[in-house]
């Protein structure tokens, strides 16, 4: 037992190793070295947290080298590989929307780069895919993908702003030779010229005569949901060009020892990204009482964490069983109770759950008595409040330090 125990561990730290050297060549070939230029991603990052963008620009990260992992203990390890495992979903998603897009003959561009400069500052971007459409109504859509745990309500800002971005840099950079497409020995060269080289479609000289989207496409393990269009707004990517000199500025002056990490501004309040931070150890944010890991209340939230942990998952099955079983009860054309051993079930349609829109109500209440204000002053009047109640956060902790070979 002992012997199948060392095996099966060996099978786990050799997977961690595989994981972590794919994402290292896979991040070479496709992004090349990051610390030499602000990303569209560092862009989004910045803006919601100074502090985490810069720290990605000085090679700070939770991240170990494949290299380092036969020195871990082996519950380093399996930290190490559930975090591979959930950062790199997203690229094996990635490969599959693409074969299914080409399985259609939509001309795809995966991974084009824009490469350029701006106030001395080297940016770039990286587009998942670009959909190209030619003819008499030609247009282009990007295509960016994001793969959630769960499909948020709303995107995150740092998304919309990777996607103001890309698609601002698209059309303001049509005709600029600054766009390249990885594996073709097409570099440098203006977007159209792309388009021709690859697919023989002529594009408009100049993007106005071309309809230019942008879309996220979220990727849970069970749903997909679009989010868009955003299109290309001159104001929004000089914001973003902006904060791409910022990041690059603020990287030099603590690299150079003028400004320490936690000088620079963090994200306040809650963030659910916090969690995945790679610079979240000590951040500001953060600063607390430390208590021994191994007193009765670190080893309490410990047990916490793992209840979490098993609740989520034992959620997540409890979900998956009852979408089969109402599934069943319909490819069975069940009417009434379905008997199973010493159990029944049957699926009903229950009516929603019912709210007041606020907004509708305050339109209603401004026509009958004339007057905006008083509108609202009524609804005010008429609000109530809850008491306060306590929420408890526990937090992961990614510690650079200990992962770094």
């Amino acid at each position: 037992m002992q012997r199948e125990n060392t095996k099966a561990q060996g099978l786990i730290r050799l997977l961690t190793q595989d994981l972590l050297t794919h994402a290292e060549q896979k991040t070479a070939c496709e992004l090349g070295d990051r610390s030499q230029y602000i990303g569209m991603s560092d862009i989004g990052k910045g803006m919601e947290c100074l502090r985490a963008a810069v720290a990605s620009k000085l090679g700070m990260s939770a991240t170990p080298a494949a290299t380092a992992v036969d020195g871990f203990a082996l519950d380093d390890v399996a930290h190490v590989l559930a975090r591979q495992i959930i950062l790199q979903r997203g690229h094996w998603q990635e490969y599959g929307i693409e074969k299914a897009l080409a399985a259609t003959g939509v001309k795809l561009v995966p991974q084009l780069e824009i490469s350029i400069e701006h106030s001395g500052v080297p940016i770039k971007a990286h587009l998942d895919f670009t959909l190209v459409w030619g003819g008499q109504r030609p247009a282009v859509r990007i295509l960016e993908l994001k793969s959630n745990e769960r499909i948020p309500d709303s995107l995150y800002a740092s998304y919309e702003a990777q996607l103001y971005g890309q698609v601002g840099l698209l059309k303001s950079c049509w005709t600029e030779p600054c766009f390249s497409a990885p594996g073709t020995g097409l570099q440098s060269v203006t977007f159209p010229q792309i388009i021709q080289g690859l697919f023989g479609v002529a594009l408009p000289e100049f993007p106005d005569d071309v309809d230019i989207e942008a879309w996220v496409l979220s990727i849970s393990m069970a749903e997909v949901r679009p989010f868009g269009p955003y299109l290309p707004d001159k104001a929004m990517l000089e914001i973003c060009l902006q904060t791409a000199v910022g990041i690059w500025r603020t990287a030099e002056d603590v690299r150079s020892g003028n400004l320490g990490l936690n000088d620079l501004d963090y994200c306040w309040g809650f963030h659910p990204l916090c969690d995945w931070c790679d610079v979240n150890a000590d951040c500001p944010k953060f600063q607390a009482v430390s208590i021994p890991s191994d007193s009765a209340c670190g080893l309490e939230l410990e047990e916490l964490a793992m209840l979490k942990d098993q609740k989520a998952a034992l959620e997540g099955r409890i979900a998956e069983a009852e979408e089969r079983i109402r599934q069943t009860f319909h490819l069975v054309g069940g009417q009434d109770w379905i008997l199973t051993g010493n159990y029944r079930f049957r699926v009903t349609t229950v009516a929603g759950r019912r709210t007041l829109d606020r907004s509708l109500v305050a339109d209603i209440l401004t026509s009958l008595i004339g007057d905006e204000l008083k509108a609202q002053t009524a609804l005010e009047q008429c609000e109530k409040y809850s008491k306060p109640i306590e929420r408890l956060y526990v937090n992961s902790i990614n510690l650079p330090s200990k992962f770094v070979a």
